[in-house]
This record gives C-alpha cells, structure tokens and sequence, in this order.
C-alpha cells in the first residue's frame, strides 16, 4: 500500500512539473514606428484608436522597428515586392488604401491582378459595411460596429482576386456585396488589402469605430497573444503520468475488493 501511495504522489508531481515548464502565452511588444508609403491626410489621432503611441515616418522601406506598412494611393509600389516580402515574413503589417490593393499584391506574389469593378459612398471610413467571414478570429478579438449605409467608404472590388487565391481571406464588404478587406498571413506578418479612401481629409464622417478599426489593423500582429503548442513528447510525458495514476488507482479497488 505504501508503495502505490509514493508511486501516485510521484506521477502527479512528475505531472505537475512538467505543467511549470509548458510555455505560457506570450504577447509581442509593438514596434515604435508608423511608416506611410504615400501621403495622407489623416494621421494620429484623425486615422486610428486604441494602439500606440507611434513616431510617424514616410518612406516605403519598412525596418525592424516598423509596426505597420501604410501605402496610400500616392505610394511607390514598382520595386518594393522583394522589400515588402521580406517585411511581412519578419512579423510586419502591411495596410493599403483605395485603389492600391491589387497593385501591392502583384508587387509582392508576381501575379497581374486588375482592379475590380469600383463601389462605394467615399465617405472614407475604413471599417466595412459587411463582416465576411464573422467568426475569423479577427472579427471575434474586435467585435467593432459595421458602418452604417450611406456612410461607407470606396474603392475596387477584390472578389476576383480572393477568387484567384486560396490564401487571402475575405473579411468585409460594401452593402453592394464587394469585397473591400480582405487578408492574407504571411510568414510572421499578415497582409491586409483594404480598399477605402482612408487617407482623405478628415471630414465628420469618419468614425470611431473606422479609427478603432485601423488600430486594430495596425496593431494586430504586435497585440495578438500565441499559444504555444506543447511537443509530443510533453504530452506523452503528461500522458504516462496519468496512466501511472490511475493504473494505482485501479490497483487499490481492487484490493479493498
């Protein structure tokens, strides 16, 4: 009896132990800067919510310390790919604007995407009018409000391309049925094709929940938490501890039996 005692209190420490030494959730700290390829009208506080501070640059060459990639309309894409490639496989967010989307993602995977038929109120807000794909863990981590009708934003309809490409996942459209954000993950990073005349000059219209929107957009890599998987041979290792348990456990019923 004394000896089926030690041999449970063995297992569940050796259980226990290896439970300590399982990696727990980690979040990623975000990056102090803000790059924008291409001008824009709206920054700061004008553009997103609920993340930062950061120091705002120009430039389309994104580095270790850029949080996220913006590129405006007015951006130089021709060139970039290998760049920007390189950018997301590193952890980096890439954002685009109105009329842009394709052009980046050609840029970037060789394709020869054209730009969709076009849609849209131009009201610039960035946050959808329809979520795709509701319960995609970014739209269930940023429960955000819908834009409502009237009020949406413009650009060039992605179906085709998300059609094309297995990898990018729609996310949102316009009440038209259009896509206008869509995201593809891409080694450490995540693309995201927005289509909307985010970078306007700020007029009312532009909500708080398009700011909260962006900020999630710009955010997301950097706030997201991971969970380690423990390896095969911690759960085999949690498994035989288990096993040792309740093998002594059948041993002593069947002895007071």
């Amino acid at each position: 009896m004394y000896k089926i005692a030690s041999l449970i209190r063995l297992a569940a420490g050796f259980a226990a132990v290896i439970a300590m030494q399982m990696p727990l959730p980690a979040s990623a700290a975000l990056k102090p800067n803000l790059m924008f390829c291409g001008s824009s009208w709206r920054v700061g506080a004008n553009l997103y919510a609920a993340t930062g501070p950061f120091t705002e640059v120009t430039g389309c060459a994104p580095t270790a310390t850029t949080q996220a990639l913006l590129i405006t309309r007015s951006g130089t894409i021709a060139g970039n790919g290998a760049a920007w490639l390189a950018y997301l496989n590193a952890g980096g967010n890439i954002i685009t604007e109105w009329n842009v989307a394709a052009a980046v993602y050609n840029e970037i995977y060789g394709t020869a995407y054209t730009n969709g038929a076009g849609f849209g109120q131009c009201a610039d807000n960035a946050m959808p009018q329809v979520k795709l794909n509701p319960t995609d863990p970014f739209w269930v981590a940023n429960p955000i409000p819908v834009t409502p009708s009237g009020q949406g934003g413009c650009g060039y309809s992605l179906n085709t391309l998300v059609a094309g490409q297995p990898s990018v996942t729609a996310l949102g459209a316009d009440l038209s049925g259009a896509i206008s954000f869509a995201r593809r993950a891409q080694g450490a990073g995540l693309l995201y094709l927005l289509e909307a005349d985010w970078q306007d000059p700020p007029p009312a219209s532009f909500t708080s929940d398009s700011k909260t929107f962006m900020g999630a957009l710009i955010s997301s890599s950097g706030t997201a938490t991971s969970v380690p998987i423990p390896t095969l041979s911690q759960w085999g290792m949690i498994i035989l501890s288990g096993l040792m348990v309740l093998g002594a456990l059948i041993v002593i019923r069947r002895q007071r039996g």
